[in-house]
């Protein structure tokens, strides 16, 4: 007599149910633990958002924008769909007709930046572009200021001791600032933002504090008694009329007058 064996997982409807319950388990393994709105709550997304608002550098974040914007309206204009390297190719290689090569790469870093925060896109992994922006610097050369050396300089102060006529040709703010440009190697935003209580004369210098810098660190400098600094610094002080509500160190003077008005940057960027 023949013995009949039976493997019931042979049969079609078992091998089906089999496989739907794999598959089940299989799904329930590969889904994701929690959606974004289940594991990040209101306050850690708010978060991130500040964080990232903040990325950009505060002073010059309108630059960053404006540099967003244009290549964003050039991307409407051409229909562009999606952000290949191509299509920065395209754009650069339009903008290298009207800009240098150093304009070109701060137009790129501020796109770049944009990108990044606004559109999670890093094109910094694009070489094509990167080469090109490299060509365009062939055979550049970026214009250098004239400095002066440091006899000049004592030269030029040595030669301004006629206070009278500085103040009539209110000339005195120049040579104000270009004393603390040079003791304290500051820059135009340092002295325009310069108030009266960041100045303290010791006597045989002026300690001057600048509390806010490019850097977010304070720091401290001294002017010396080296030619007349100090007296034509004591001098300008001096002539500070009581009335002014501000605190802002640089005043306009004009045919040997003060006014209450503060010298504004783009003053101070054209004597300098």
């Amino acid at each position: 007599m023949q013995t009949e064996y039976h493997y019931p997982y042979k049969t079609w409807e078992n091998q089906l149910r089999i496989g739907l319950h794999v598959g089940s388990c299989f799904a329930k393994l590969t889904e994701p633990l929690c959606t974004m709105n289940d594991c990040e709550s209101e306050e850690i997304v708010e978060a991130a958002n500040i964080a990232i608002s903040n990325l950009l550098p505060t002073k010059s974040r309108s630059l960053y924008d404006i540099a967003y914007n244009r290549f964003k309206k050039w991307c409407a204009e051409k229909n562009v769909q999606v952000y290949s390297e191509n299509v920065f190719l395209a754009y650069f290689s339009e903008n290298a007709k009207n800009y240098k090569s150093s304009t070109l790469w701060a137009q790129y870093s501020m796109v770049k930046s944009c990108l990044i925060i606004y559109d999670n896109i890093d094109i910094s992994k694009f070489p094509k572009l990167i080469a090109f922006l490299k060509r365009t610097g062939d055979g550049y050369r970026a214009k250098k200021s004239k400095i002066l050396t440091k006899s000049e300089i004592d030269r030029f102060l040595s030669s301004a001791g006629d206070k009278e006529f500085l103040m009539i040709k209110g000339k005195i703010t120049f040579v104000v600032g270009l004393i603390l440009g040079i003791a304290g190697a500051c820059r135009t935003d340092e002295l325009v933002n310069l108030t009266v209580d960041d100045i303290e004369d010791v006597g045989s210098s002026m300690i001057v504090k600048i509390p806010n810098t490019k850097t977010k660190i304070p720091r401290i400098f001294v002017v010396t008694d080296v030619g007349n600094m100090l007296e034509l610094f004591r001098k300008y002080l001096s002539l500070r009329p009581p009335h002014v509500k501000h605190k802002r160190l640089f005043l306009y003077y004009k045919a040997g007058k003060c006014s209450s008005q503060s010298v504004g940057k783009n003053t101070i960027e054209k004597n300098s």
